[in-house]
């Protein structure tokens, strides 16, 4: 069986040869043209790679010589080696000139206690448009730069680090009659043992003595990688009016996607503004790893954790649960759970999902006329959709992936991997819908296939198959066929009160403790005055809300009892545990 690890590898490796070979191709021809385009339009400086123009130096003056720059960026979390990357690429770019301000776009806390240690030269943009899980689309951003009132506006990647040389190539370019778009990529450096000093003036070597620009170049230059295949490129260009292209710019995730490419193929084919191609003229760079001074930077117990052998945590919704899906998914958020999937069943979610930034598809077989307030268990519809489930869950697990699927409904007190793991190949582990207290677990049809352990291993993927089968057969919804194949019509298949054995797969059943695992009528644990308490006392790892009718019903009774993560209002995950109106961004 293979890892998830290793399929997402393989698959990412197929991928990214096919896109890279694409990219290679494409920024090569970029390059080129744009080289070709603008070596009769730009100032002598740029017509000589091998000289560089003179740094300008500030003279405090005022002059309006010397146009104001504003450099926009969209930073990951300021925490351990990628914020100290980010910390040092940014201190590089205030430190080019007086003239120089950053803007940041994003929300997590960190970006703006980052912000605050740097004066008024740094502001906080969290006001564009962004994912639910705090990615921001990349016309946003552009959106809020071309709006910039400096002369110039750069959009840069938040690790790149820039030298004197950029700002001198912006004052010369400046100078063009023609508004402009420049264009620049990246080197990159395998390893980068300068700092900044306290001043922000002076670069410093790992002993703490000064560099000059020259030397830091020098290194830069001997050390220097090019990638044509990496997605990170500076744009920069004056402001006004005057569009950078005549294309509408489409919603692109930033960093998801080409669309960096995609605006310099626009411009150079909207011929508004004059585009070149100036990477061989500046110093832009960013380090792969930095020297020990980075050391205090790292903070690990914020940069999460190992979850080690990879699974996919699978979710089945309808749009009719989509504020209960946002619920679940803050939760397992905050149990720092992202190696999740959201199966779609109808076109509204897909389209819901993919605006809030959630890992989701959209399953081709699903029933087309889910009803909105009448699915739920018992009906029509509902029969309907269980029986996409178990068809997905078969489809991935012959992929080699391990699945856990949970419906929305289930509420993730802890992470369960740990202990569903605990047992072993040829095991489906499942949850019972028994509510009796004193009755076997295991009793006819008390399986609920809405949350269940699925290992990828011969015994499982048989026993799946046939319950597939039964299931396209049956008039009744799903749950009744897993039963019926795995436990034997009638519980003939039992083993003691909380197992089954499918003799011909060889696969055991085994029915998770109700104290760790209840579902919805279990001991009236959703009746309780304080449910979290009831819960936690009797080491509750999920809690299902099922058993209640209708899906206002269950929905009131889920936020009620405080087990619920989501403003619907703001788009936003409650902060509190036991889901106050005060929220968190990301």
């Amino acid at each position: 069986m293979r890892s998830a690890s290793s399929l997402f590898a393989s698959l990412g490796y197929y991928k990214a040869s096919q896109v890279g070979l694409w990219s290679v191709w494409l920024s090569g021809f970029l390059l080129i043209s744009l080289s070709l385009y603008a070596s009769q339009r730009l100032p002598s400086p740029f017509r000589d790679h091998n000289k560089r123009p003179k740094v300008a130096t500030y003279n405090g003056s005022g002059d309006s010589a010397f146009p104001s720059v504003t450099i926009f960026s969209a930073p990951s979390p300021f925490v351990g080696s990628v914020g100290a990357r980010q910390a040092l690429a940014v201190r590089s770019w205030l430190a080019l000139s007086p003239d120089v301000v950053v803007v940041l776009f994003g929300q997590h806390p960190s970006i703006l206690s980052f912000a605050t240690t740097l004066a008024s030269r740094v502001l906080v943009e969290s006001t564009i448009d962004f994912t639910f899980l705090g990615t921001p689309f990349y016309h946003s951003m552009v959106a809020r730069s071309r709006a910039s009132s400096s002369d110039i506006a750069v959009l840069i990647d938040p690790e790149t680090i820039l030298l004197p040389d950029f700002i001198s190539a912006l004052h010369y370019t400046h100078k063009l009659h023609h508004d402009w778009l420049l264009v620049a990529r990246p080197r990159n450096v395998s390893h980068f043992p300068f700092h900044l000093d306290d001043t922000g003036k002076h670069w410093l070597q790992e002993d703490g003595k000064q560099i000059k620009i020259g030397k830091l170049r020098e290194f830069v230059i001997q050390k220097q990688r090019w990638s044509y295949c990496g997605s990170r490129v500076l744009l920069a260009w004056n402001t006004g009016e005057l569009p950078l292209h005549a294309g509408v710019l489409p919603p692109f995730l930033y960093g998801k996607g080409l669309h960096d490419q995609w605006v310099i193929n626009e411009a150079l084919s909207s011929e508004i503004r004059l585009v070149f191609d100036a990477s061989e003229s500046i110093s832009s760079f960013y380090p792969e790893s930095m020297g020990l001074w980075s050391d205090q930077f790292s903070r690990p117990s914020e940069l999460g954790a190992d979850f080690g052998e990879r699974i996919w945590e699978f979710d089945v919704a309808g749009n009719s649960y989509r504020d209960m899906l946002m619920s679940w998914v803050c939760r397992l958020r905050r149990l720092s759970i992202s190696n999740f999937i959201v199966c779609a069943l109808d076109p509204e979610i897909y389209h819901f999902a993919i605006l809030q930034g959630l890992p989701v598809f959209k399953d081709p077989l699903a029933p087309s006329n889910i009803s909105f307030n009448d699915c739920h268990f018992g009906t029509k519809c509902f029969q309907r959709v269980t029986k996409v489930k178990s068809r997905l869950v078969l489809q991935i697990l012959k992929l080699g992936y391990d699945v856990l699927l949970s419906d929305v409904d289930v509420y993730w007190f802890n992470n369960p991997m740990p202990f569903l793991r605990s047992f072993g190949p040829a095991v489906l582990v499942a949850q019972s819908d028994e509510y009796k207290v004193k009755a076997p677990i295991n009793l006819p049809r008390r399986l609920n296939s809405g949350f269940y352990f699925a290992r990828s291993d011969h015994a499982t993927i048989a026993a799946m198959s046939k319950v597939v089968t039964h299931a396209l057969s049956s008039d009744l919804s799903e749950q009744p066929s897993f039963y019926d194949v795995l436990c034997g019509e009638g519980g003939v298949n039992r083993i003691g009160d909380d197992r089954c054995f499918e003799p011909e797969t060889n696969l055991t059943v085994h029915f998770l403790d109700r104290n760790h695992f209840p579902n919805g009528g279990y001991q009236g644990l959703w009746e309780k005055r304080n449910v979290t308490a009831a819960c936690m006392k009797k080491g509750c790892i999920v809690l299902h809300n099922n058993w209640i009718s209708g899906r206002k019903k269950k929905l009131k009774r889920q936020v009620l009892s405080g087990l619920w993560e989501y403003d619907a209002s703001t788009r936003m995950c409650l902060q509190s545990w036991h889901g106050t109106k005060s929220t968190i961004c990301f």
